[in-house]
């Protein structure tokens, strides 16, 4: 992939992670946050980062990819000659509106301006710009750096030449971009995540189940065929006879389930989420949290070492 400039604007967690990864694939990156001493705080949260991955032979030099990395004092400065704009900052439909706004404005003609906004559909955002065009979502898993999935949505006019171009660049440097073809809140990797926490919830709070118990059930059940195969592929390979076989063997069972699945949402009272905290806090202190987030780290960096390539078939 020939080397492009990316502007990284919004250097929290998201951001850095971004920059880690335009960064590592060969790509010249600029970082810009208005908020005072973000680009200085980044830069070694970011060395660091790429220093962990290249222990776990997922990055091959630091110092070069530090080297294509560099501080902007001004947003303009930061879009200066870019090809594509990562924008990561709060999650706020006011502070985004006026954001792409000034990037639609600014930002080179010929660049992609994308978001790493994580449940506001872009319509509330990108109407009505000069540029919407070249506007588009991208919305990033944490970490970005080591869970390499992309949910992708156009904006209210962005063209089939962004999209295709936004999700080829983010195949070569190493994502796997999904399309979402309809605007939908919470998007839908985070909608299926609290499908199944708001299950959890009742779980737990009706005394079925502890906390741990539900976590152990996810990391040692679904969480095993979760990380090399998607629910829906699970279904066809637990029936000799395919995804059909499977459900109308057990369609009474699977029925049943989701009829009781069904209810109103659970709430998140307080008693209930001190109940939570007790139990997460008994294993992990919330002081020992950055250890065990660098431990987390360390498992999926381990995890991406096993498979290797994990980017989807290419017929």
């Amino acid at each position: 992939m020939k080397k492009k400039k990316i502007a990284c604007i919004g250097v929290g967690n998201l951001g850095r992670a971004w920059a880690a990864i335009f960064a590592r694939a060969g790509h010249d990156v600029a970082l810009y946050d208005n908020a005072a001493g973000a680009v200085d705080a980044a830069l070694p949260a970011i060395e660091s980062s790429l220093a962990a991955m290249a222990e776990a032979g997922l990055v091959d030099n630091v110092e070069a990819a530090m080297g294509r990395i560099r501080a902007s004092a001004t947003l303009a400065d930061a879009l200066q000659g870019v090809d594509h704009v990562q924008e990561s900052v709060i999650e706020d439909v006011e502070v985004k509106h006026a954001l792409f706004r000034t990037l639609d404005r600014e930002a080179p003609p010929g660049a992609i301006i994308a978001s790493s906004v994580s449940s506001i559909p872009p319509s509330e955002f990108m109407a009505n710009l000069e540029g919407g065009g070249r506007c588009i979502v991208a919305h990033p898993v944490n970490p970005p750096h080591l869970i390499p999935v992309i949910e992708v949505m156009l904006g209210p006019s962005t063209s089939e030449e962004t999209f295709e171009a936004c999700c080829a660049f983010l195949r070569g440097i190493g994502q796997v971009p999904v399309r979402l073809n309809k605007e939908i809140f919470g998007y839908v990797l985070n909608r299926l995540q609290f499908a199944l926490i708001h299950e959890a919830l009742h779980l737990v709070d009706g005394g079925y189940i502890s906390a741990e118990d539900i976590d152990n059930v996810v990391k040692y059940g679904l969480g095993r065929r979760w990380a090399f195969m998607g629910p829906f592929e699970t279904n066809h390979l637990n029936a000799t006879g395919g995804i059909t076989e499977y459900y109308d063997k057990f369609q009474s069972a699977i029925g049943g389930i989701i009829a009781e699945l069904h209810r109103e949402p659970h709430p998140l009272n307080p008693e209930l989420i001190s109940r939570l905290a007790e139990e997460m806090e008994s294993a992990t202190p919330v002081a020992e949290v950055p250890a065990r987030q660098e431990w987390r780290d360390r498992q999926l960096m381990a995890l991406t070492r096993h498979f290797g390539d994990m980017r989807p078939r290419q017929e």
